[in-house]
């Protein structure tokens, strides 16, 4: 990602690292939620301060017993991809809730970062006014020399935070280009996850079986040759209207539709063992109405007989899909990624 500093939030569930990120990003890119485990995958963005330029990435809650949680597997995916933010980061934001203290997770939590960081900050969270930053002296025990009490919610001292942050980053002459957004979207345990890691060349996005897996968009800069560069987005599954739950799901899906209308060009993924349905047609339609260039991708060919995207079943029924570009592959096996490559290549 440009070869700019990487700053990693870090904490665990329920202390705001989300509504920081948010805060600090401008934008309401990573969704808040009460839930313990909303984020799961890490969200990320380029954050500009000063003259001074950092990827931010917002992670899953710390945790260290997976009991209680429905889908164990998922959050340990997500346990062991916060080691990695920690030890590939140049700055560690460490926040702790102003309100309850410092907890004994917490204090768990400080010492695996103390392993590994090269650089932490202390971030008191929730500090809405001066009596509740008083905590910040039970605080300081962990060791950590740079600490400051902050409200992400209100955005108190959140400039200050920033200042804090990139004091050793170096000035860039940097522009942000104007980079084709390319969004990933299909319904659940299509492959949109898969594909997207792919493309990345990096395990970035949790894969998984289990329908509602990725809950925000998952963002990265690829390389499509000289002077083609290009951000990929992984976007939650879209089910029938009727299925969607309130609360997580409801935002994912907003999240999913948001970057339709934000992208230049949409990969429509479409379950080779499921066939075309309503539900395609309808991210197909809402693409297309809104003026994007559709690629539509037939996902695990491999399972079928002539592994042709011909043989999905009701591949006759949407006729205004099949005028789009359709590249069959198989994301589990890679087969065909370099077509789809320069298909994209194209497009951009």
């Amino acid at each position: 990602m440009n070869n700019l500093p990487i700053v990693s939030i870090i904490g665990r569930p329920n202390v705001g690292k989300s509504t920081l990120f948010n805060r600090l990003v401008g934008k309401r890119y990573a969704i808040v939620a009460r839930e313990a485990g909303t984020t799961r995958d890490s969200v990320s963005s380029e954050v500009s301060w000063d003259g001074k330029n950092f990827i931010l990435i917002d992670t899953a809650g710390l945790i260290f017993d997976f009991f209680g949680f429905k889908e164990e597997d998922i959050e340990k995916k997500a346990q062991d991809k916060l080691t990695q933010a920690i030890v590939s980061s140049e700055v560690i934001l460490f926040v702790v809730d102003a309100k309850s203290g410092m907890t004994p997770e917490d204090k768990k939590i400080a010492n695996l970062i103390r392993k590994y960081a090269k650089r932490v900050i202390l971030v008191l969270n929730k500090a809405d006014n001066e009596k509740l930053e008083g905590t910040i002296s039970e605080v300081k025990e962990v060791g950590f020399k740079e600490e400051i009490a902050v409200s992400a919610l209100s955005g108190r001292r959140s400039g200050q935070l920033l200042d804090l942050i990139t004091k050793s980053f170096k000035r860039f002459n940097h522009e942000s280009a104007k980079f084709k957004k390319i969004a990933i979207v299909g319904r659940p345990n299509a492959g949109k996850s898969t594909l997207f890691n792919i493309l990345a060349g990096s395990d970035l996005a949790i894969v998984s079986e289990i329908p509602g897996t990725t809950r925000d968009n998952v963002r990265f800069k690829i390389n499509l040759g000289i002077n083609k560069e290009a951000e990929i987005i992984d976007t939650a599954g879209f089910r029938k209207r009727g299925k969607i739950q309130v609360g997580i799901e409801k935002f994912s899906v907003l999240r999913s539709i948001e970057s339709i209308h934000q992208s230049d060009i949409v990969l429509l993924i479409i379950d080779a063992k499921e066939g075309f349905t309503r539900v395609d047609a309808h991210l197909a339609s809402l693409a297309l109405q809104n003026n994007k260039k559709l690629l539509v991708v037939v996902n695990k060919i491999d399972l079928l007989k002539n592994q042709s995207a011909l043989e999905v079943r009701d591949f006759d029924r949407y006729a205004f899909i099949r005028k789009n570009q359709i590249v069959g592959i198989s994301a589990k096996l890679q087969t065909n990624i370099d077509l789809l490559t320069s298909e994209i290549k194209a497009l951009v």
